[in-house]
């Protein structure tokens, strides 16, 4: 007695499509996990990098003309 699985073409198809897409995943994310996610090669020796807290805080001024209750004032 045998036994085997026909698959419709576009069911292989599929399969194949779905799995090379999770193969490039993985390469993705080992490669990611070895190169620390900044495509930085850590075999060579990079300039230390500047924290960004050394900069001073952007400041948000609000300029207003006239006095705040005058333009809501039914005449």
């Amino acid at each position: 007695m045998e036994f085997y699985l026909e698959i419709d073409p576009v069911t292989l198809n599929l399969i194949i499509l779905v799995a090379s897409y999770v193969i490039l995943l993985l390469v993705f994310l080992i490669s990611c996990v070895l190169y620390d996610c900044r495509g930085k090669d850590p075999s060579k020796e990079y300039a230390p990098e500047v924290p960004a807290d050394t900069q001073p805080p952007i400041r948000l001024v609000v300029m207003q003309q006239g006095s705040p209750g005058t333009r809501w004032t039914k005449g």
